[in-house]
This record gives structure tokens, C-alpha cells and sequence, in this order.
């Protein structure tokens, strides 16, 4: 029996109108798997140019660039019936993204989508085709409204636009696609013992709803594979190197990797969340209990689950935490960004879209997470009658049979979260309008249960790669965590950078927890966060190396989707939607150039006419498609004029500019040279010292960050940058005559000659200064520096007011803050309602000294310092001021 190759699927062309019906994905995906389900017999085989495994997001975007390379003959094999990964079959329908500037969306000033870049690369092409359907049906290209991301969609619908975008490839034969197979075995040629050559797979068809596989029936044979699965399937079955699980701080040198790996078990890796799609009902339709249900599962689910459940006592340390469950009916109450569980990811806002219905995804670290460490024992013991020891290998080496086992019971936990809202809450809840006994599962994606046919998969194995990227390349080095991160370049900007990214380090909790005295695990559990497990840290703004997809070793393959090479906490901080897309692209590129010119990827990384034909396919004039930002400036758009020169010469170190001037458009005068706009080099030789150390630095390759510059090893510590008299806390000596000089200390600390001591008293008319709350328990005095004027200060972590009686007119008033001993962080000043200082973080030992001009009307000077509702400290030490002629 003849294979039947995806090049007509009927589903490509009928998939996208038929969502005007939310029960049409039932019959299509039914017609897609009688028309392109594939049979084969025993001996079936295909010889393609290039073999992609996993149409997921990354796969997807590796076809699709290579196609457009001009690479003939492109064979993707998937597992599934989907294009898209996390944004189709796994669900995840709230986008995570470099937005641009942080202008739409996000509700936390901290959040690297305030930090970030515009969208570009087959990424922009893709929202675009979202965004104009969303607005074709919903009204909005943003029908959501979520306070988490500004871009939603409906899983289905987002199907349909990754189908319409490789469609073109498909009909004309470029691309071909099998369905429902996953590999079982490879063939590798092993004569060249330093580097073997995978040139072919074994496929198997399998069942998702099972994870049962069937007799292998299709061998295919590639010059050049990418490993573009769930679960780095083509790099396990090559023997190709990978590591999974957690990272020793022996290893990569990471400075948040654990040190002891006692408490970090092979198994313990980010969680899994099992998403859900729900939609409104026209009346009650709740889901059944599930089995095992309990509630005090649920106790962060929402705050009336909290009280109730708050206090349990777990065997280990776990937050309380919780959000609310529903905003109160009608519009003006439920559709504005706000942090509940049915807002935070909501995909459609039912009061505001044409279809008026309300659509949300169940997707949030409300207790949904499904750690993969300390498994209940029912689950244990499943896993262990299938094998010995199951129960604690990394799920990423599990069999697919028993992976099902951890799938069943992550989709019993998440439905759990479903039954718990539709009944416990319910029942507390004043206001029902907006209940979740209103809503039922959507049933776009065809499936028998209604939920997705895969979990949200964060973590994946991690391909052993000519490089590893590690924390301390792109960790913000302005303080300890995010609070204190400024905009910056990261502290290594790889030379063989093929995209721009950047996010926190972002761990789901890790870790489980049960009740005291449970010793076999028979739950209730809940997660809880391990030490440096969670999203405290930031990177910087970053690069992708090419060498991070190339396997040390192994030839004929390059990794993709999130089985590249970068130790477990950086893949952290890259595995979002537009990530897993760049991703794919540059292995598509990386993937085409080898193949046209026949030559390795990993000696393409030594030549730099190769790099540049890879960056060519990816960000040039001549390109089809949108350029991909390569260099990440933040106020580049792919439109803009200069946006391939500008990126193309960045990343060649032909621009001048410091670290934080991340505007290209603001650097100073002299810091572009126009002619090299105009004559952008695209060829320079790079002399390899050595076979194994490029730049004789001493660090191999293979260890070495920057192969092509003598350094030293790459380490991370906080930047201490050289104090300025705007930084130092220092009193300037020259003051006029009339200047009042105050100082926030307690009582004890010895008094500076020509201040005046304000120790947090209330305002008084006798003494003329003071503030409007007792603040004298607010004061620190660190010991750390010898002047005590600025060794001590006020503080508040919410918002207070000092005044001090003066003569009307106008003054020049200059106030420090800061904290000797300590980083502060997010500190805030306003001056006569004048906001002077904004945010401001400030390092151990240094100070943030600003000046201002301001006109008292009212006979006192009036100073605020932090701002209602915030939780950080703001560090008062002085404050000087003088009257203007």
C-alpha cells in the first residue's frame, strides 16, 4: 500500500472558514485523517533533502524558511494532526512575546515585555495572520483583553493560519507532510568515529490519545535532519549527546545552579501544565468530577481557596498565594484588563466581540502546574509496573506509554482546577454572573475528552551542543534580580548570533509538596518553589549562536523547538512562542545554506561568508518574508528603512555603542558610519588559531562564549560601576550661603555639622518640618560608609509625606536616595507633586542624587517619597534646598 502524503490535505483549505462553526474542527480534523492519515506497507521509503521531526512551531518555521532558501525537497513527519506546538495542539493561546516596548498588555513595570523589541521573522508574519483573523471574527486583533499578554486567539483558528502559510510549499510539492509517526530508530553512518552522520530514521505510527505506537512502516533518508519534536525524539534515537534535568553548578559554572543536587533529582524539571479552552454556554453545563478529585489541591486557586485551605500543613515550605476568581457581571465591571483566573488569560471578551461570546484559557500557576518530581503513588506505581525505576527517570527518556501515565493524571489535575471553580468557588461567590458553571470545554480540537491533545511542554532535553548557553552570558548584571535591571546589551553578545531574545529566567514551581504524615504520597499535594526555581532573575538583551543548534558531535542533524543547546535555566528564559519560532527559522536557514554550499554546519561556523549566508535567508533586502531582527535594539521596526543594515552591521561589531544605549536612533553623533549603511561587508576572514581554540585564548571552543575574541571565562557578578558625584551621595561642598541641609537618621546616629536631623517625628508648627505619619521606626543606619548623612536614611515602602515651612517663591532643591549596605529598588520621589525620581533602583553603596526647580505656593515645601501600594522601599538620606533670587 502507497504512503499518502500530505500535499493536498483537504483540511489546509477548508480548516480556516469552517471555524465560523466551533463544532467544524470535529468533522474536519475527521476528513483531514481519512484523506492524509498515512498507510504504509513494511518497506515504504522516502528520500527527501531535508527531514524536519515535528510540525510544531519551531518545525513549522524551519519548512517554511527553508522552502523559501530554495531547499527542494522538504519531508516534515509529525506526531500529531497539528501545525503549531504550543500554540495549537498544546494550547497555550495567550501569547508570550518581545511585544515592542511594553506599550499594550503586561501589568507589572518589571516584566521583560516592557523591556523588549519588535516583532519580526516569520514570528510577525504569523501574529499578523492572527491578528486580521481575530479581527475578521472578534472585532479586535486582540479580542482578549488579558492582563497577562496582549495577543490571544482560539487554538483552532491559529491552526488554520500556520496551515495557510505553509499551504503554498505543500500544494507545490516543495513540502510534504505524514502525519500521526514518530521515529523509532535511526541509521547513522559511524566511519568517521569523531563525527558520525545520521542519514535516516525509522517511523512508527502512534496514538496520542494512548501513546501507543504501531509496527514502524516508513523509513525516510535525509541529507540534513532537525529535531523540531516535543521531546528531542531524532536526538535520542541517534545517540547524539543531550542532557535532561537539572544542571550542577559544576557544570556550567551558573551562579543560581544548585551546588548540591540532594534536593534537584534527574526528574525534577519545569512542570507541565495540562491546558484548558473554555467557552461560554447559554447555561449551567459543569464537567463531572474527576477522579481523585480533592479540593485542597487548590488552595492558590483563588482567594476564597486560600482561606479555606491556606493553612494546611505541607512537608514542605509552600506559598498562599492566590488571585480572584471572577470580576462581577457586565461589561463595564468584567471587560477591562484585571488580574482574576478568568482574566488573566481570557481569549475573547464576549462583552465587547461581534460573536459575543466569551472565550478563556486555563492556564496560570493557580495550582494547574503538574510537577514531574515526588509522583503521587498511584501514578508511581503505574509507572513502575510498566518498568523498575520508572517512576523517577526524566520524562524526557520515558517511553510514550508511560508518559501517558503522568499525561492522565496531569489532565485530572487540570480538570480538577475546572471543578473546583464550578463548585467550591461558585458557591462562595456573591456575584455568578461570570461563573465558570457557565462555561464548558471546547471541543475545537476533536479530541474525546475536549482537552488539548498535548500538555504545555516548558522543558524538553537539551541537545549537547558546540556551545551551551549559560546564565552568566546573559544574566542582568545591574543587581541581584529583575527589580534592579536597567536596559542593556547582555554581557555576551555571541559573534555567531542568528536572532534577538530576551525574558526572566521563568521556572513554573518545581517542586511537590504533601501533607505531613502522608510518607507514600497518596495526596493531596501542591507545588511549591525551589531555591533560584523561579522568575526573579533577568537576561539581558541577547543573542542566539548558531552553534547552539549543531550537535558536538553528531552530523546531518541541528536541533530546534527546545532541544538546543543552553543549560536548563537559560532554556528558562527561551521557550516562548516567538522564541520557539526563531528558533526554527534559524535552523531552516542554518539547514539551507549547508545543504546548497555541502559543507557542515559546524564548519560554517568558522566562515564567515557561510555565517553571512545564513543571516542573508534570515535578515537581507533580497529575502522573502519579513527580516528577522538579528540585533536587538528596541526601537527598530522590520518597516524601518535601515533595519537589515543596521541589524546586519551589528551583529558583524561594526556599529559602535555602549552597553545600555539599546536605541539605535538615539546614539550619539559619530557613533554610525553611514558608508558602511551603504557598504555592508559581507565577508571577513577569520583565522582560526587552532583546531579546537580559535582565538589561543587557552578556553576551548566548546567552553569559549566568544570563539573568535581572546577572554577570560565567562562569571557573573554584579556590575560595580565607577561613582559619580550623581551617584557617590556625596554633598556638594559649594552651597549658597541660604541652602537648608537636612538629613533622615534616627535619633542615635552622630550628627553632620551644618544639618538639620529629621528623625521621622510627625509635623509640628514649633519645630517647622516634619511628616504626616510617625515614620522614627523607619529609619537604618548600615555602618557601611563613613559619612553618617548618607550611611543613614528614612524609608517607606508605601507612600509618605515630609514637609517643611518656608517662604513662598522658588527653590532648587536636590534630594539623595539610596542605601550604603543594601540594592533598593523601584524607589520613588516626587518634589511639590513633581515626580523627580521615577523607579529608580539603586546598588549596594550607591546613591541616586537628582536636582530640581519647583514653586511653593503654599508656604511649605512638600515631599513624597514611594508611591500608593508599592512594596519595595524607598531610602530617604538628604534633601538640601535654597531659594532662587
Amino acid at each position: 500500500m502507497k504512503i499518502k502524503l500530505d500535499r493536498d490535505d483537504p483540511s489546509s483549505h477548508q480548516l480556516e472558514p469552517a471555524m465560523r462553526d466551533r463544532r467544524a474542527p470535529l468533522i474536519l480534523i475527521a476528513v483531514a485523517l481519512m484523506w492524509s492519515a498515512p498507510a504504509f506497507s513494511a518497506e515504504e521509503k522516502i528520500e527527501t533533502d531535508l527531514l524536519i521531526v515535528g510540525a510544531t512551531e519551531s518545525g513549522w518555521a524551519a519548512a517554511i524558511q527553508a522552502a523559501r532558501m530554495g531547499v527542494d525537497s522538504i519531508t516534515i513527519v509529525h506526531d500529531g494532526i497539528w501545525y503549531g506546538g504550543q500554540y495549537t495542539e498544546q494550547a497555550l493561546a495567550c501569547v508570550d512575546e518581545n511585544k515592542g516596548v511594553g506599550k499594550v498588555g503586561w501589568g507589572v513595570d518589571w516584566h521583560p515585555m516592557k523591556r523588549s523589541f519588535h516583532r519580526s521573522g516569520l514570528f510577525k508574519e504569523l501574529m499578523d495572520g492572527i491578528e486580521a483573523l481575530n479581527t475578521e471574527k472578534y472585532g479586535s486583533p486582540m479580542p482578549g483583553r488579558p492582563f497577562h499578554g496582549p495577543s490571544t486567539f482560539r487554538p483552532a483558528e491559529a491552526e488554520s493560519v500556520f496551515r495557510k502559510m505553509i499551504q503554498p510549499y505543500v500544494d507545490s510539492g516543495q513540502v510534504k507532510v505524514v502525519w500521526e509517526h514518530y521515529p523509532v530508530a535511526a541509521e547513522v553512518d559511524r566511519s568517521d568515529s569523531a563525527h558520525p552522520r545520521l542519514i535516516g530514521l525509522t517511523f512508527a505510527p502512534v496514538d496520542l490519545q494512548t501513546g501507543k505506537g504501531g509496527t514502524p512502516d516508513l523509513n525516510v533518508t535525509a541529507r540534513m535532519t532537525i529535531d523540531a519534536s516535543d521531546w528531542g525524539d531524532v536526538i535520542q534515537v541517534s545517540g547524539a549527546a543531550y542532557e535532561c534535568g537539572p544542571d550542577p553548578q559544576s557544570r556550567y559554572g551558573e551562579p543560581s545552579a544548585p551546588v548540591d543536587l540532594a534536593e534537584f533529582p534527574p526528574n525534577e524539571m519545569n512542570p507541565i501544565t495540562w491546558a484548558m479552552i473554555v467557552a461560554e454556554s447559554e447555561g449551567d453545563t459543569p464537567i463531572a468530577k474527576p477522579p481523585h478529585f480533592d479540593d485542597r489541591n487548590y488552595p492558590r486557586a483563588t482567594h476564597f481557596s486560600r482561606v479555606e485551605f491556606g493553612e494546611l500543613p505541607w512537608d514542605r515550605k509552600a506559598g498562599s498565594g492566590a488571585i480572584e476568581h471572577w470580576p462581577p457581571g457586565g461589561a463595564k465591571a468584567t471587560s477591562p484588563r484585571q488580574l482574576s483566573v478568568f482574566t488573566v488569560r481570557r481569549i475573547v471578551d464576549g462583552y465587547s466581540s461581534k460573536d459575543g461570546k466569551t472565550s478563556i484559557l486555563l492556564n496560570y500557576m493557580n495550582g494547574q502546574d503538574y510537577p514531574l518530581e515526588r509522583l503521587a503513588k498511584r501514578v508511581a506505581d503505574a509507572l513502575e509496573a510498566t518498568e523498575p525505576g520508572a517512576s523517577t527517570k526524566n520524562i524526557v527518556e520515558m517511553t510514550r506509554e508511560q508518559r501517558q501515565i503522568i499525561f492522565d493524571d496531569s489532565k485530572r489535575h487540570s480538570l480538577g482546577v475546572l471543578y473546583h471553580l464550578q463548585n467550591f468557588v461558585h458557591e462562595r461567590a456573591d456575584d455568578t454572573t461570570n461563573s465558570f458553571r457557565h462555561f464548558h470545554l471546547s471541543d475545537e480540537f476533536g479530541t474525546p475528552d475536549n482537552l488539548p491533545p498535548k500538555p504545555y511542554i516548558r522543558e524538553s532535553l537539551r541537545l549537547k551542543a558546540m556551545y551551551m548557553m549559560r546564565e552568566q552570558d546573559s544574566r542582568n548584571r545591574d543587581g541581584k534580580d529583575k527589580t534592579a535591571a536597567k536596559e542593556r546589551f547582555a554581557h555576551v553578545m555571541y559573534p555567531d548570533g542568528l536572532f534577538a531574545w530576551q525574558f526572566h529566567y521563568d521556572f513554573h514551581r518545581t517542586g511537590r509538596t504533601y501533607l505531613e504524615g502522608d510518607e507514600n504520597q497518596e495526596g493531596p499535594w501542591i507545588d511549591y518553589e525551589k531555591p533560584n526555581r523561579h522568575t526573579h532573575f533577568m537576561s539581558d538583551r541577547s543573542l542566539f549562536p548558531m552553534r547552539s543548534l549543531i550537535p558536538e558531535s553528531m552530523d546531518g542533524l541541528l536541533g530546534a523547538q527546545k532541544n538546543v543547546g543552553y543549560s536548563s535555566i537559560v532554556c528558562a528564559a527561551i521557550r516562548l512562542h516567538d522564541q520557539c519560532v526563531h528558533i526554527g527559522q534559524a535552523a531552516g536557514a542554518t539547514a539551507a545554506v549547508s545543504l546548497r554550499e555541502q559543507v557542515d554546519p559546524r564548519e560554517m561556523v568558522y566562515d564567515r561568508g557561510m555565517l553571512e549566508s545564513v543571516r542573508d535567508g534570515l535578515c537581507s533586502e533580497e529575502m522573502t518574508g519579513v527580516p528577522l531582527g538579528i540585533w536587538p535594539f528596541r526601537d527598530l521596526k522590520p518597516e524601518d528603512e535601515d533595519y537589515v543594515a543596521v541589524n546586519r552591521l551589528a551583529a558583524l561589531g561594526k556599529l559602535e555603542f555602549e552597553s545600555h544605549e539599546v536605541d539605535f536612533r538615539a546614539l550619539p553623533p559619530g557613533k554610525l558610519d553611514v558608508a558602511d549603511l551603504e557598504n555592508r561587508p559581507r565577508r571577513d576572514p577569520v583565522d582560526r588559531i587552532s583546531e579546537n581554540d580559535a582565538d589561543g585564548d587557552g578556553i576551548l571552543d566548546r567552553e569559549d562564549a566568544l570563539i573568535f575574541t581572546p577572554n577570560e571565562p565567562i562569571t557573573w557578578e554584579i556590575t560595580v560601576e565607577k561613582l559619580t558625584p550623581e551617584t557617590d551621595g556625596l554633598i556638594a561642598k559649594a552651597l549658597p550661603a541660604s541652602a537648608q541641609r537636612f538629613d533622615f537618621a534616627g535619633a542615635g546616629v552622630p550628627k553632620t555639622e551644618g544639618f538639620k536631623r529629621d528623625v521621622g517625628a510627625p509635623f509640628s508648627d514649633e519645630r517647622g518640618y516634619g511628616w504626616a505619619r510617625d515614620l522614627s521606626a523607619n529609619q537604618r543606619r548600615r555602618n557601611a560608609v563613613p559619612e553618617a548623612y548618607r550611611d543613614s536614611f528614612l524609608f517607606t515602602r508605601d507612600h509618605d509625606i515630609w514637609e517643611c515651612a518656608i517662604e513662598t517663591g522658588r527653590y532648587e532643591v536636590t534630594v539623595c536616595v539610596g542605601d550604603s549596605g543594601h540594592e533598593q529598588a523601584n524607589q520613588n520621589v516626587a518634589i511639590e507633586g513633581n515626580q523627580i525620581v521615577d523607579n529608580e533602583t539603586t546598588g549596594a553603596g550607591r546613591f541616586f542624587e537628582t536636582t530640581t526647580v519647583v514653586e511653593v505656593k503654599d508656604g511649605k515645601l512638600s515631599v513624597t517619597i514611594g508611591k500608593p501600594g508599592g512594596d519595595t522601599n524607598t531610602c530617604l538620606n538628604w534633601l538640601v534646598f535654597w531659594k532662587l533670587e
